[in-house]
């Protein structure tokens, strides 16, 4: 009764918000010209756009027997993302919080299957049909830190369950296709952005077209510098990227040879939390609302009094690092060869090296009582007192409530480059008026993982105005940390002080069949995945003390017991579907799948490693996660009201059983250090995604429907899955007031949902805004304003602070606030 309530509301929000998208609808970020182009192209095309990602190539959506969702760039512009995880927001059965900021670091989840751990487990990245990186859960490494969305992207695909785990390797809940602009059509773009009462500057471009009769060309990518929507008082984002591609068309006009370039130097903020005040009632918060002094909406902890901190790195030396975020350095190189030869056989063959490397330097969050650091024993000796270690108040005591006792973290991501090749061959059979085809494949990846971690015990100031870093005296007056510091690299205990270089090699053969008829399509595919790990990993050793300042702080470096890596585990993933063709703007479809993917890095000083290097009957069990799904799906598309719309509903039943390595304290039941983290998780519910165009209006809604549940290890009763609220949706849509002006209005939201405690947190949405004005064909200006309300969400993901007092003191990672954006646009 209790969820049935949960879901009325729900609904009533969509239909709420689409009543109001529709008495004053959303924007875009194109000219007039280009729109009315994009609208001709929508109403003859819908559901024609081909899938490449994840299926038998050549078929369109509404012919294809998966759920698929092709999001282009004009759509997201529309949205106004406020990091690269809420792209996501727009694919359907893609649960994400995107409140992580434009660094990354999110936690990915699909199909009500929830994130056990960190990162984007069943969930691939991929630029141009190629990953990223081989797995999304790396340890300080998502993979969404290595992808960044900018105007030398057409569109983004999304492929969820069945065939992404057929045909792609590790991805068995979803693929996340970023896929270049080739240059089809002529022309270009000069997009200048700049924030309005915030400092941010961003400038995008593009240009492409043809060189030759033979020849298309396309390059792209953008400029990025500022302080932040939540006012930093130093600039963390210092980004740029390039991408290039060049095309040449063989004699026959289909086949084709392309080389693609890609070069990125991105540092982005990673927003790890803030303080807020809550009603408490039972296991339920509500009427969340900012903490005084620290509203997350408009502040975050970067602060000049911790720009820059000590570290001991890897060889033990004392080193200062700067507070960077999550940066990223890569150059990729890739060709990708299309051949069609006589009697309908086709090769295609996806190639990328790819040299890349990073960072994640972030000031962790965490409220907590000052009253909790007082009396407590630190290095020995007992709390008597904190003090302000510098900023303004350097020296003086510290009385305030409550302070963060999270730790600086610093990992130096040395190497996550790959060398990935996926060939295929497939022809095509002629059956009476019908068609039989096959398609065989060998994919193979070889991912580096080189990573150091250095994880500082650390106090400062709870305050969203450049917080100072707090030190702590016994009663005799000595100083028991420095600047801050307490302990160099031991803030999650001798497991994390951590150094490894590890490598991984996947190859996966792989058979896809395929029958087409006038009526129906069946489909069967099977992937064998082995791979091959190797490499080392240490953790600390013995507890020394390094001197900084005339104080003695404990330290822990990656000279301790060490796991060196040398097994190969092997897995078949399948999937067998169907479609039946109602009429031309009508299908259905049915699937089965089990998926499987490989547990990477994860793996490691957990216990599950032999001394030869093979894996223990532990490490068998949780070497390989398999996702089962079910799926029930329609497609329809139609006229209404002298307008179009398209419509997609998709039913699913999943199921995962997971083992994994965890970091926070939170999820392992307040323990430091980490712990393995063993559960079932089973899912049913429903993707919906629509469209509408009417005349000047358009209208884009997606939504999906979860009832997620887990089982613990040793536990009994199913209970409700953290994270995952039962409903997220997001809508979007333009009205196009003349030829000179376009207004409108966006909508994402979700009902509530637990953390790893089993709090609730209530359900909310947030709107944006725009208005555009093209004086000319080529020219346009813009103004978008994000969280149009200034609402304080915090998306499902937090943890309780201090319940002792009224309100209850909270903390989690709160929706950016109102935030204005002006743009002007050169269409060329």
């Amino acid at each position: 009764m209790f969820k049935q309530q949960k879901v009325s509301i729900a609904v009533r929000q969509v239909l709420f918000a689409s009543t109001l998208i529709a008495t004053g609808p959303v924007w875009a970020q194109s000219t007039a010209a280009t729109e009315a182009a994009s609208t001709e192209k929508a109403e003859t095309e819908a559901f024609e756009t081909i899938v490449v990602t994840g299926s038998v190539p050549g078929r369109t959506q509404i012919e294809s027997a998966i759920a698929v969702t092709s999001v282009d760039a004009e759509m997201i512009k529309d949205f106004q993302p406020s990091s690269e995880a809420e792209v996501f927001r727009m694919i359907p059965g893609i649960q994400v919080a995107g409140t992580a900021g434009p660094g990354g670091n999110s936690n990915i989840a699909v199909r009500g299957l929830p994130v056990a751990t960190g990162g984007s487990p069943f969930v691939q990245i991929q630029e141009d049909g190629l990953p990223t990186v081989l797995f999304g859960d790396l340890q300080f490494g998502n993979n969404d830190y290595w992808t960044r969305f900018d105007s030398s992207v057409d569109r983004v695909e999304g492929v969820r369950g069945g065939t992404a785990g057929t045909f792609s390797s590790q991805s068995p809940g979803a693929i996340i296709n970023y896929i270049s602009n080739y240059g089809e059509v002529e022309g270009g773009l000069l997009r200048l952005n700049t924030g309005v009462g915030h400092d941010e500057k961003k400038v995008d471009f593009r240009y492409g077209g043809s060189a030759s009769d033979s020849v298309n060309f396309h390059v792209g990518g953008y400029v990025k510098q500022g302080k932040g929507p939540l006012d930093a008082a130093f600039n963390v984002s210092e980004s740029a990227q390039v991408k290039a591609n060049v095309t040449k068309f063989l004699a026959d006009d289909v086949s084709y040879f392309r080389v693609l370039v890609k070069v990125a130097d991105t540092q982005e903020p990673n927003y790890t939390g803030a303080p807020a005040l809550a009603n408490y009632d039972g296991n339920s918060f509500s009427d969340l609302r900012p903490y005084p002094g620290f509203d997350g909406r408009n502040q975050s902890n970067y602060s000049i009094h911790n720009q820059e901190f000590l570290i001991v790195n890897r060889e033990g030396v004392t080193e200062r690092v700067e507070m960077s975020g999550i940066t990223t350095e890569a150059f990729s190189l890739g060709n990708e060869l299309h051949y069609e030869f006589k009697n309908d056989i086709v090769l295609d063959n996806k190639m990328r090296w790819t040299d890349m490397s990073g960072g994640f330097t972030s000031p962790f969050f965490n409220a907590a009582t000052t009253a909790s650091v007082l009396g407590s024993t630190v290095n020995g000796a007992v709390v008597n007192s904190i003090r302000y270690a510098n900023g303004p108040q350097a020296g003086e005591l510290y009385d305030s409530a409550y302070l963060n006792n999270n730790t600086n973290v610093n990992t130096n991501i040395r190497d996550v480059g790959s060398f990935v090749n996926d060939l295929a061959v497939s022809k095509e059979f002629a059956i009476d008026d019908n068609t039989f085809t096959a398609r065989a494949g060998y994919f193979y990846m070889n991912q580096n993982v080189a990573a150091d971690w250095h994880t500082n015990r650390t106090y400062s100031e709870l305050s969203g105005d450049n917080p100072a870093m707090l030190d702590l005296f016994d009663d005799a007056g000595n100083q028991l940390t420095a600047n801050g510091i307490a302990g160099f690299n031991d803030n999650w205990g001798a497991g994390n002080a951590r150094d490894y270089d590890l490598a991984y090699t996947d190859t996966a053969p792989y058979l896809a069949l395929d029958f087409d008829t006038d009526l129906f399509t069946l489909d069967a595919s099977v992937r064998r995945d082995t791979v091959d790990a190797s490499g080392w990993t240490a953790a600390g050793g013995e507890v020394f003390n390094t001197v900084v300042d005339g104080v003695a702080i404990p330290t822990l470096i990656p000279n301790g017991a060490r796991e060196n890596l040398n097994y190969s585990v092997s897995y078949t993933s399948w999937t067998v579907g169907g479609l039946y063709k109602l009429n031309e703007d009508t299908s259905l479809f049915t699937r089965a799948s089990k998926g499987g993917r490989f547990n990477g890095d994860r793996q490691t000083v957990s216990g599950k490693i032999n001394a030869d290097g093979s894996l223990n009957q532990q490490g068998l069990t949780s070497a390989v996660d398999f996702v089962n799904q079910y799926e029930l799906g329609v497609k329809r598309r139609g006229e209404v009201l002298d307008g179009f719309y398209t419509f997609e509903l998709t039913l699913l039943k999943g199921d995962f059983k997971q083992s994994t390595y965890e970091l926070s304290a939170t999820r392992c039941g307040g323990v430091a250090g980490g712990c393995v983290i063993d559960a079932e998780y089973k899912s049913q519910g429903a993707e919906i995604l629509g469209t509408v165009r009417i005349g000047d209006f358009s209208l884009v809604g997606n939504a999906t429907y979860s009832d997620a549940e887990k089982l613990s290890a040793g536990a009994t009763n199913w209970t409700r899955a953290d994270g995952i609220p039962d409903l997220i949706y997001t809508l979007s849509s333009n009205y196009h007031i003349n030829d000179q002006w376009v207004t409108g209005l966006n909508i994402t939201g979700q009902t509530a949902a637990i953390d790893g405690a089993g709090n609730e947190y209530p359900d909310n949405y947030t709107l944006g805004g725009s208005l555009r004005y093209s004086p000319t064909d080529n020219l346009e200006f813009g103004f978008q304003v994000y969280n149009l309300t200034d609402e304080f969400d915090i998306r499902g993901s937090g943890g309780l602070a201090d319940a002792t007092v009224t309100p209850t003191v909270i903390s989690g990672n709160p929706v950016i606030g109102r935030t204005a954006t002006a743009s002007v646009t050169v269409t060329f």
